[in-house]
């Protein structure tokens, strides 16, 4: 397995397997967010790819979070559904904790209250959680789903902070 840069030749794979993953998790939460555009938003162009013999099996991107120039912000991570358990997920997140220590930025991430198995692979990998909101957004069943706030095992620990926007849970 190669992770590499982002490229636009991806799009197609990536966009196939963000359908597989929503089919099976229910990510992104709105099926009308399986689009480039959405893959896309906010990442600053900083994004990579998990592949193993030209097949895509995972992507992930960070950005500067927007209440913090100095800190970053994990997006947009998902791996196909057919290639989990091959270590892809923690090789991704490898990366980008890699390159935020390089930059010497903290780095911080959202995860679904609902995405029990993601929750358990940040933990298992030290990412702590921050605390939590109440998203803005609804689900298709109307519902507002709850939203964990974790941060990098490597981050300062004094420079905590709310990430995101919503209603804080704590």
């Amino acid at each position: 397995m190669e992770i590499r840069l982002r490229t636009d030749a991806d799009m197609p794979a990536l966009l196939a397997a963000l359908k597989a993953t929503h089919e099976v998790d229910k990510y992104p939460v709105l099926p009308n967010h399986v689009t480039r555009e959405w893959l896309l938003e906010g990442d600053d162009g900083m994004a990579w790819v998990a592949e193993d013999g030209g097949d895509v099996l995972g992507h992930i991107a960070v950005a500067e979070t927007e209440e913090d120039p100095d800190s970053l912000s994990v997006h947009r991570l998902f791996v196909r559904p057919g290639a989990r358990g091959r270590g892809v997920a923690s090789a991704l997140l490898t990366t980008v904790e890699t390159y935020s220590r390089v930059l010497g930025q903290d780095l911080f991430l959202e995860v679904l209250s609902h995405n029990t198995d993601a929750i358990h692979l940040y933990e298992s990998r030290g990412w702590f959680r921050v605390g939590g909101y109440t998203a803005t957004w609804g689900a298709p069943d109307g519902t507002h789903p709850e939203i964990n706030l974790f941060a990098s095992p490597h981050n300062d620990r004094s420079h905590v902070f709310e990430l995101g926007a919503g209603r804080p849970t704590e």
